[in-house]
């Protein structure tokens, strides 16, 4: 199925019936753009996980670029729909990844009236920038419309052109010398 044909297909009676995981307090339903962005979201969620239990919380996360397939951008929507919390974690910009447009349009009409957020989480540069502010005004009306409370969060973007800061890890290994590595510190 194209994502064309995704967006434009009727509800199914299973996505209207669908209801969370009883056991689950909270639903929590993500996209990010990259590995930094990915991180932002999952300190998200193991904030939440301390809050609610880790036996009480069910997260699904989605990178933008999976998207593109029709059967990961279903699969993203359901969540969507289902979720308690949907997350967006994303660097600020004047157009965002196509994908996450369309992943948006695909379960906003379909969410049913029911209490929840919208978190964002921004990647920003410097504070209050242009971009962040199209980025956090875009949705913020996405959460207005789906009614859900909206949460943004800026996170500091890296810069583009910094150098690796490496750092020397040393690892025994057994019946081995000691070995010395340089590996990128987080």
């Amino acid at each position: 199925m194209k994502t064309i044909e995704l967006l434009q297909r009727p509800l199914l009676s299973d996505e209207l019936a669908g209801a969370p995981d009883e056991s689950c307090i909270l639903n929590v339903a993500g996209v990010y753009q990259d590995s930094v962005t990915r991180e932002w979201a999952m300190q998200f969620c193991r904030r939440a996980t301390r809050v609610a239990g880790e036996e009480s919380i069910e997260c699904a996360w989605y990178s933008t670029k999976s998207l593109r397939d029709t059967g990961w951008l279903g699969d993203a929507v359901s969540a969507a729909l289902l979720a308690d919390v949907i997350v967006v974690s994303v660097y600020a910009a004047d157009e965002l990844p196509f994908d996450l447009y369309a992943w948006v349009e695909a379960w906003l009409p379909r969410r049913l009236s029911r209490a929840g957020a919208l978190t964002a989480l921004i990647g920003v540069a410097e504070p209050l920038e242009s971009q962040s502010i199209r980025t956090i005004s875009y949705l913020q009306a996405v959460a207005r419309r789906a009614q859900l409370d909206f949460i943004a969060q800026e996170h500091q973007r890296p810069a583009a052109s910094s150098p690796i800061k490496l750092r020397c890890l040393t690892r025994l290994r057994p019946g081995k010398n000691q070995r010395t590595l340089q590996m990128p510190s987080c």
